[in-house]
């Protein structure tokens, strides 16, 4: 088995990528003896040349070799300092290591992947998961510790184990197919809507008081899924309300239209909060985590 370390690796790549050992020893802050040595060291072990040196013997080109190896010691290198990352915050036990959250929808993809990036950069180690959970059972799944985290529409009651930040808000629209008549009409009242099918869009389904009257109609299709909801309206089967980053490039293409809604009638933004039981063990992690949804939204507390 071969002798090698973490060190002779670093030194190899420093090496590589600098192309004299001089370089190399001024980014580890060794002497240039001691890479010099270190590389000798490991040539011996692998047996044979990463570099050839020039006259001087200390400007270095990777041989053919060693070209094919500098790439998977960049590889080993990230690894072990994950590993070595990993190991110490089991040992301090100040950061989990499997995370799981639930943002229904709620978030733009971009968002989502914002505050993941976020949260990897704080905490590398993390096993992320994510998982949808129904907004109407986001207490409860946290209750039932399913998920560790939630995004939900801000509720008046929480559980008692059950804590919640507001994080932003989210805009909401009506959209209808272009042929439908509604779209003509200067401000669209929830009496205006009875004679409209109706398209649940989850994750709003039961959420808001306004919901019922908005949807009070004589037909319903009910879908949990909100780009399919979209195609729905496109194929004029009803109206729906969805967050405006969902629809935003259908009513930009014209293949749906935002009616517009009586604004003392129906809000039309949502407050979203960021919800965690109060037991959680690791509080720095609520904070980045209430903290990126915030920038993310542009909320200011």
């Amino acid at each position: 088995m071969l002798g090698l370390n973490s060190h002779y690796l670093e030194c190899f790549v420093a090496a590589a990528e600098t192309g004299t050992f001089n370089k190399a020893a001024k980014r580890l802050g060794k002497s240039s003896s001691t890479v010099s040595r270190w590389i000798n060291e490991l040539e011996d072990s692998l047996g044979y040349l990463l570099f050839d040196r020039q006259s001087n013997g200390l400007v270095v080109v990777l041989s053919p070799k060693g070209e094919l190896l500098l790439p998977k010691a960049k590889i080993a290198i990230d690894y072990l300092t994950k590993f070595e990352h990993l190991a110490m915050s089991m040992y301090h036990d100040d950061a989990p290591l499997t995370l799981t959250m639930s943002f229904s929808e709620l978030v733009a993809t971009d968002g989502v992947a914002e505050v993941i990036q976020d949260l990897k950069t704080a905490y590398p180690q993390v096993h992320v998961a994510l998982r949808n959970v129904d907004l109407t059972h986001v207490q409860l799944a946290l209750d039932n510790q399913d998920v560790d985290f939630a995004l939900g529409i801000v509720s008046d009651s929480l559980y008692p184990n059950v804590g919640g930040t507001l994080v932003g808000d989210e805009n909401v629209v009506l959209i209808a197919h272009s042929d439908n008549p509604l779209r003509q009409a200067e401000q669209v009242t929830t009496d205006m809507l009875l004679g409209q099918t109706g398209i649940w869009s989850s994750p709003y389904e039961q959420t808001e008081k306004y919901q019922a009257a908005l949807f009070n109609s004589l037909e319903m299709i009910e879908c949990g899924d909100l780009n399919t909801v979209v195609a729905l309206v496109k194929q004029n089967l009803g109206v729906a309300l969805l967050p405006e980053y969902v629809a935003h490039d259908a009513i930009k293409s014209g293949e749906v239209v935002a009616l517009n809604l009586h604004h003392r009638e129906v809000d039309q933004s949502i407050q979203l909060m960021l919800y965690y039981r109060l037991d959680y063990p690791y509080p720095d992690v609520i904070e980045q985590l209430i903290q990126s949804l915030q920038a993310w939204f542009g909320y200011q507390a």
